[in-house]
């Protein structure tokens, strides 16, 4: 049965189930089953029997659960058994696989970088390398996409996987076997020292790690000597509650509210800070934009309701509903909205259904919803041309620094990450830049290279020392431009004094 067919009967199926949604049912897995429930299930059998052409019961039903959940709001959804390790995967802090970070470059996979310590780099794999074989077959030229090169690639701990790659410089293909196994997912994409007194921190996501992570990579770098700390949250798109209330009350008094949900069948329930917190003491700013969501906004609510911390960046996305997860007997799972949360102060940061698709939003938008910061920064727009977003999206910008980073590979691995940051000459990859253009046949105008060159060397620098050496040393680069950071770091919100008894 093809796709135009099935659409209709979809469709038919899941207005019954919609007029079941508001009849007033009150639970789905109660013994006595209402008349509506056996409406749906009488449609759901007489479509099997009766249907014009063969009808998966498997299949329509798991589509007539995703089409009724996606109904109920924009964050209710089905995963299926064969996706649900794929969602789980970020949350739980780590996925099972071969550990490389990879791109697609002329229908082949390029190894962009290999996870330290990792299966990969254990067999032998190098950044720059190309994945020719998987096993018995070759996978260069076939129409790739990187759902098919990961399922190819990941698999359980402890299996094995051959592979054949094409180096820079060999003849011949080296054939490698690799041990798959449990690799790490880091909730923090930067941890460092923006300067002698502040501790600057680019968060990913709030998973079941990253507490854990917090104390042991951010606690060693709390000193006498610290007096700030800057919380960047941009592009976080959430996580787990229990994660955000853990790292809100590093900052927090015991006994402040953090957050509280409340739901039609879940009563409120309120999380309060319970213990000295290891940064307490130390001024805070928090920075945020359109895609910081859900636990990021937890966080950042907390801190502007409790004056504890200066918000900066842009409105934050706006979702203010908890999610709970059920997994069912046929390894599918379900998210179900159940209750939303709310700031110290009551604020409901739901934003309205029918506004989702506006991320960046202007700083005088009447759309309820989200955080709205205390400082409102403009993203830059200098050195931005046509010739350089061209360059971005087309790949160019990534084909060239990986293929200069393949080229200069033992020099620049050399150099190690600081030496990288400040010695390597910027000079050198605007003249192999423009020469890269001209080898290509890229037109640009001149005007518009000397507008754009510096933000394309300083991007290409960046993608070159995350690709040798980690994420930190990207936005370790990248941030020193960055006018969300250098904001962040004028505006600290000052600890409240302790009252004296």
């Amino acid at each position: 049965m093809n796709k135009r067919a099935y659409t209709p009967l979809l469709l038919g199926v899941s207005m019954a189930i919609g007029l079941w949604l508001g009849s007033g049912v009150n639970h789905p897995f109660e013994k006595e089953t209402s008349e509506n429930w056996n409406k749906v299930e009488q449609i759901l059998q007489y479509v099997e029997n009766d249907y014009v052409d063969n009808v998966s019961r498997d299949k329509l039903e798991n589509g007539v659960i995703a089409f009724l959940l996606q109904r109920l709001d924009p964050h209710s959804l089905y995963i299926s058994g064969e996706k649900l390790d794929a969602a789980n995967e970020s949350l739980d802090g780590n996925f099972e696989g071969i550990g490389v970070q990879f791109n697609l470059r002329k229908d082949t996979v390029y190894i962009v970088n290999v996870i330290a310590g990792g299966p990969s780099e254990k067999a032998g794999l190098k950044p720059g390398d190309l994945i020719v074989k998987v096993d018995t077959s070759v996978i260069a030229g076939i129409g790739l996409n990187n759902e098919m090169v990961m399922g190819l690639l990941k698999g359980p701990s402890g299996s094995s996987v051959n592979v054949s790659v094409q180096r820079l410089g060999q003849g011949l293909l080296l054939d490698f076997t690799i041990e798959r196994g449990q690799i790490p997912i880091s909730s923090f994409d930067a941890i460092y020292m923006l300067n002698d007194s502040t501790v600057y921190v680019r968060l990913a996501q709030f998973s079941l790690t990253t507490y854990d992570e917090f104390k042991e990579r951010v606690y060693p770098l709390k000193t006498n000597e610290v007096k700030a700390f800057v919380m960047d949250l941009r592009g976080n798109g959430g996580g787990y509650l229990d994660a955000a209330v853990a790292l809100a009350d590093e900052f927090l008094a015991g006994g402040q509210l953090i957050t509280y949900t409340e739901g039609k069948n879940r009563p409120k329930r309120e999380y309060f800070a319970s213990k000295k917190g290891k940064f307490e003491e130390v001024s805070l700013s928090v920075i945020i934009d359109g895609y910081s969501a859900s636990a990021s906004e937890i966080f950042a609510g907390a801190m502007q309701d409790l004056g504890r911390a200066e918000i900066v960046g842009r409105r934050s996305f706006g979702k203010g509903l908890v999610q709970e997860q059920n997994e069912w007997d046929d390894g599918s799972a379900t998210r179900l909205t159940v209750a939303r949360y709310f700031t110290p102060k009551g604020r409901s940061i739901q934003k309205p259904y029918d506004s989702f698709s506006d991320h960046e939003l202007s700083a005088n938008d009447t759309i309820e919803g989200g955080i709205n910061p205390d400082l409102w920064v403009e993203n830059d727009t200098s050195g931005i041309t046509w010739f350089y977003a061209e360059l971005v999206h087309s790949g160019a910008l990534n084909e060239f620094s990986y293929a200069y980073r393949d080229e200069h590979f033992a020099e620049l691995q050399a150099l190690g990450s600081e030496e990288f940051i400040v010695d390597f000459n910027d000079d050198d990859l605007k003249t192999a830049f423009r020469l890269f253009l001209t080898n290509k046949k890229v037109p640009f105008l001149e005007y518009e290279w000397n507008r754009s060159i510096d933000k394309i060397a300083l991007r290409s620098k960046a993608l070159i020392g995350r690709s040798l050496y980690s994420d930190e040393v990207y936005f370790k680069l990248i941030n020193q431009k960055d006018p969300f950071v250098l904001k962040a770091q004028e505006v600290f919100v000052k600890p409240k004094p302790k009252a004296s008894v």
